[in-house]
């Protein structure tokens, strides 16, 4: 480690002056080291300058020879972001058989495919799992929770729903919990705190904010402001609104 250390700031200083240099720095770093942590600073800059397809060809040819979880799971993400079901679940049977990644992409990798490959419902009985766990990393947290805050939600346990939209604003900024607690604000009759929370939301792009906002309007069964929602929704992401549609089906119907 300490004789890849050269490198490893040398690649980290051409990453801050947005330098492909970075490149080559961090892949001697990582062939020196062995550290996975390292590897993944070496993937993620060739993501950067090249591209996902690059990155996922590196982490599936370094694990042959060096297998690292942290490796395994990143190669494993972007494999499912790109729609490559069986490269991504490949990834995580390997991350499950090495030494737990400190940073939580393991986790995260379970989620996402949980998300993305499995039937509605799936990420949600995987954010329960997931739950329980007091060593997962606060993004994996963030994103257990949030997922749980919109089960919740379109399942009519509005409590619930606020406990976990406080809990995740605990940690910072999250516009699509601070529309949560708009529509349970004005559900009660408190317009002000409905105001202020919509207002922290305010960053979240058209499609997103349209999105969540018809997602807590179906919560508290305001149909009307629902079905505006979900039509401004489609003029921005048809896809979305199709899947925002099923959602809600889906989840009523598991009531």
């Amino acid at each position: 480690m300490l004789l890849s250390l050269p490198f490893l700031w040398g690649g980290q200083l051409a990453g801050v002056f947005q330098t492909p240099l970075s490149v080559p720095l961090l892949r001697a770093a990582w062939w020196i080291s062995a550290d996975g942590q390292v590897g993944l600073k070496a993937l993620t800059a060739i993501k950067t300058y090249g591209d996902s397809a690059q990155a996922i060809g590196c982490a599936l040819a370094w694990m042959e020879k060096i297998p690292r979880a942290e490796l395994a799971a990143f190669g494993g993400l972007l494999a499912a972001n790109a729609g490559l079901e069986d490269v991504s679940r490949n990834m995580l049977v390997l991350c499950q058989q090495l030494p737990r990644d400190k940073l939580g992409l393991t986790e995260l990798l379970e989620f996402t495919i949980a998300q993305r490959f499995e039937p509605f419902g799936a990420a949600s009985q995987c954010a329960r799992r997931l739950e329980d766990r007091r060593d997962l990393s606060p993004t994996v947290s963030g994103m257990v929770h949030m997922d749980l805050l919109w089960n919740a939600m379109l399942c009519g346990r509005l409590d619930e729903a606020e406990r976990r939209a406080k809990f995740v604003l605990s940690v910072g900024q999250a516009p699509p919990a601070s529309i949560a607690m708009s529509a349970i604000a004005r559900l009660r009759g408190d317009e002000t705190a409905a105001r202020r929370h919509m207002n922290d939301a305010v960053a979240l792009p058209p499609a997103e904010m349209h999105y969540y906002r018809f997602l807590a309007a179906s919560g508290i069964e305001a149909e009307d402001e629902a079905n505006e929602q979900l039509t401004r929704l489609g003029e921005f992401n048809v896809s979305l609104a199709e899947y925002a549609t099923r959602q809600v089906s889906v989840v009523r119907g598991s009531r």
